[in-house]
């Protein structure tokens, strides 16, 4: 059970690093481009379109262009730029063993039984209600998840072959590297070396790991899907694990949506209502023996090369 030691400063003053890192890349840098993409490419009413992009389906195309340089930047080339320039090290630590084909099928059919095993915590989540000490923070929380659920739709559907092909990219690939580099690479490795405990430094990695997407009524099955993922990466050693994993969570969802938008199922891949419960506990169990498989047989895909590893159990 190993994973790479990205640097020899201390674990705390490492973590500031790469958190001032997250902000000054994406939170800020990401924005701007961005924002910049947006001002230069739309020649509407901009103010207008971004605050109801439904009724300006013209804009789509630059926000989706936007959001995907965004992250390619924040979350590839800023951590990229950062490993090799601050922590002089190679982005191949983490990539030192390509899985083979198996691998994917195996992740595949974890992916889909964990989503369907914790359906009923998506469910929950997305229809929970704030207590009335809280305020307006439910109502705002809404507020901003509603919004969020106007531009997914904007960018998602009426999809052409091509313009599939693109959100596929921003959807599932960009992410699936970036934010694993991100969130499992960097920031679970930190804290795993900060607390001397990988589930602490999984668990809370996941915790930062969903709160970065904002989005409060899907915060709990993303972090599920988080820990599952850092779990992974912790049995593997090997960040490709991960990222294929988030990829096909990413991905799958996708190509579901576009096959559903093609009348070719009739699964609505929107819907956080919980599958039935005899399928959910088929799912549980299912989950677990790929996760109990996943355990005893990733190992095999640890580093052999490169920097130095921790041997934390």
């Amino acid at each position: 059970m190993n994973g790479t030691i990205i640097s020899s400063r201390p674990a705390s003053i490492s973590l500031l690093r790469i958190f001032a890192m997250i902000t000054m890349g994406y939170l800020v840098l990401g924005n701007v481009i961005a924002a910049l993409v947006i001002t230069l490419l739309y020649d509407g009413n901009l103010v207008e379109a971004v605050t109801f992009p439904a009724d300006h389906p013209e804009i789509r195309n630059v926000i989706l262009l936007a959001q995907g340089l965004a992250s390619f930047v924040g979350l590839v080339l800023i951590p990229w730029y950062y490993l090799r320039v601050f922590e002089k090290k190679p982005l191949r630590i983490f990539f030192d063993k390509v899985p083979s084909g198996m691998w994917f099928a195996i992740l595949s059919l974890t992916v889909i039984a964990f989503a369907v095993a914790i359906s009923p915590v998506a469910e929950w989540n997305a229809n929970a209600e704030f207590p009335a000490w809280a305020g307006g923070l439910g109502g705002y929380l809404k507020d901003m998840e509603k919004q969020a659920e106007v531009l997914v739709k904007l960018l998602t559907s009426n999809m052409s072959p091509a313009y599939f092909s693109c959100v596929f990219i921003v959807v599932a690939v960009i992410p699936g590297i970036g934010e694993e580099l991100v969130f499992r690479g960097f920031v679970q490795t930190e804290l795993v070396r900060a607390f001397k405990n990988p589930h602490i430094g999984i668990w809370l990695a996941a915790a930062f790991f969903s709160a970065f997407h904002m989005q409060f009524f899907g915060f709990f099955p993303r972090l599920l899907i988080g820990a599952m993922l850092g779990y992974l990466y912790f049995w593997s050693g090997n960040l490709w694990i991960p990222v294929i994993g988030h990829f096909l969570n990413n991905g799958l969802q996708v190509i579901g949506l576009y096959l559903y938008q093609l009348n070719i199922h009739k699964v609505d891949m929107e819907s956080t209502e919980s599958a039935p419960l005899a399928i959910v506990a088929v799912s549980v169990v299912a989950t677990a023996g790929l996760l109990y498989y996943c355990k005893n047989n990733l190992p095999l895909l640890s580093k052999t090369t490169g920097d130095s590893t921790s041997q934390l159990q």
